[in-house]
């Protein structure tokens, strides 16, 4: 602080000084006044900064939980889809779900001729999409992923005209997509009733059908996207698959079905069955070449009729069932029966008319025999009555030289009608072989016209008939 003394002459030497100390005494006015304002404002504008410097990682923290996935690795990102619980179909806008069958692998067991069914084995490849199983790969970088198919949605095939089917998932596992695209693979095992044209058996060949199909109800529910069909193992027993394909009835995608060419293979069944009843036959045949009078055709046509019967008790588990086409083969074994027993028959009546010259029955030629031997016999002691006239009256003789002659007269008589019956037997029987053999052939012509130049028409698809 700076005082001025003295009079004005006295004021000026002090001029410069003066100012100078009013000019420093300013300064420090100013300089403690500026300190005072900031030594105040400190507490009031420092926690302000604090603030914003707190709040400003905190924001950095926001958005980079927001940028950065909270698990890194493919069980994390199956565990988070797990979560989900996606266990009900893909629901779409529409209502419908597109199952995609990229390709089938068909296989035949068996056929059961027996009972007309047929069980095939199919590997059937699934994919489907499920929106709600997708994730981005730019947070997730991972395209695929292992989930197990207890806990997805899968879809259920199902097999329409199917006796009894057995649908098992070829893995416990499946793959999903980043696009929510699944894969997965199911084996079906299935029992098809389907009445297979045996007509022409043992040369049969025909079609089955297998309806694989989905749930579907009013335009709402799955339908099936197929792609190509193969096949495996094409023989099967007696029976061979030649060709798989895919059809739909009526061009409906809700109406798909595998027709199944199947042709049997004839030398087992053709050896085991047809041939030993042509064989029999042919023996039957062979038998009218032995005689009438010595009674060996008789027996041995017996034991042919005997044989043909115990021969198709023993194989009646291989023929084949019936149906709307009846196989010609049980007619076929039914003419066998009935000619064998026909010409069985026949022997036996041309037996006793070589015999007896009669067909009467035993009892009554019998009888007839007896009463000729009676007359025989008052012949005979007719002639002893008048021989001991004779006797009596010629001195007896030439008595025994009439009676040796009498009895060569008579041997000789029944000769020639024994000659007489067995040339009319042989006639017959060569008539009735004749007429034998041209019944056999033909039958065998109109059975072989059967066999190979007609066939039976069967619907397959009546179970699409809705």
């Amino acid at each position: 602080m700076c005082f001025v003394t003295g009079g004005r002459a006295g004021m000026r030497p002090m001029d410069h000084s003066v100012l100078k100390c009013c000019l420093f005494s300013l300064f420090l006015l100013t300089v403690s006044a500026s300190g005072t304002l900031s030594n105040s404002a400190v507490p009031t504008i420092q926690p302000l900064s604090n603030t914003a410097s707190a709040s400003q990682p905190a924001n950095t923290a926001t958005s980079s939980s927001a940028t950065t996935p909270s698990c890194t690795t493919r069980r994390c990102l199956a565990s988070m889809l797990i979560a989900k619980e996606a266990r009900s179909p893909p629901q779409s806008p529409r209502c419908i779900s597109i199952i995609r069958v990229p390709s089938i692998v068909y296989e035949t067991l068996s056929v059961d001729t027996k009972n007309l069914r047929f069980e095939s084995r199919l590997e059937v490849p699934l994919s489907w999409e499920d929106p709600d199983l997708s994730w981005n790969t730019s947070v997730y970088h991972h395209d695929v992923v292992v989930l197990p198919v207890s806990k997805i949605w899968t879809p259920e095939l199902h097999v329409t005209n199917g006796v009894q089917t057995t649908m098992k998932h070829g893995n416990k596992d499946l793959l999903v997509h980043s696009n929510g695209t699944i894969e997965h693979m199911v084996i079906m095992n299935t029992v098809v009733g389907c009445e297979v044209n045996l007509y022409n058996y043992p040369f049969a060949s025909d079609f089955c059908a297998i309806a694989l199909n989905v749930w579907a109800i009013s335009g709402c529910g799955m339908f099936l996207d197929f792609g190509n069909v193969s096949k495996t193992s094409a023989n099967r027993g007696d029976w061979l698959t030649e060709e798989v394909e895919l059809n739909a009835k009526g061009g409906r995608d809700d109406r798909n079905y595998l027709w199944v060419s199947l042709k049997m293979r004839s030398e087992n069944p053709f050896l085991s069955l047809v041939l030993p009843s042509i064989l029999i036959i042919l023996a039957d045949v062979g038998s009218f070449s032995l005689p009438l009078g010595e009674s060996k055709r008789i027996p041995f046509k017996v034991k042919l009729v005997l044989s043909f019967i115990m021969f198709l008790n023993i194989l009646k588990d291989l023929l084949p069932g019936g149906g709307q086409c009846s196989p010609i083969i049980r007619k076929h074994f039914c003419f066998c029966l009935v000619i064998l027993v026909l010409s069985t028959l026949q022997s036996m009546v041309l037996t006793r008319l070589a015999k007896c010259g009669t067909l009467w029955p035993c009892s009554l030629s019998k009888s007839k025999d007896s009463l000729l031997k009676d007359t025989d016999n008052e012949e005979v002691s007719k002639s002893d009555i008048t021989v001991i006239k004779l006797k009596a009256s010629e001195e007896k003789k030439n008595t025994a030289l009439q009676k040796v002659v009498k009895f060569l007269d008579k041997m000789a008589a029944q000769d020639q009608k024994k000659a007489r019956r067995h040339r009319l037997a042989n006639k017959v029987d060569l008539i009735c072989f004749c007429i034998y053999l041209t019944v056999l052939i033909v039958y065998a012509v109109v059975i072989l016209y059967f066999s190979f130049g007609s066939s039976c028409e069967i619907n397959h698809l009546e179970f699409c008939e809705y």
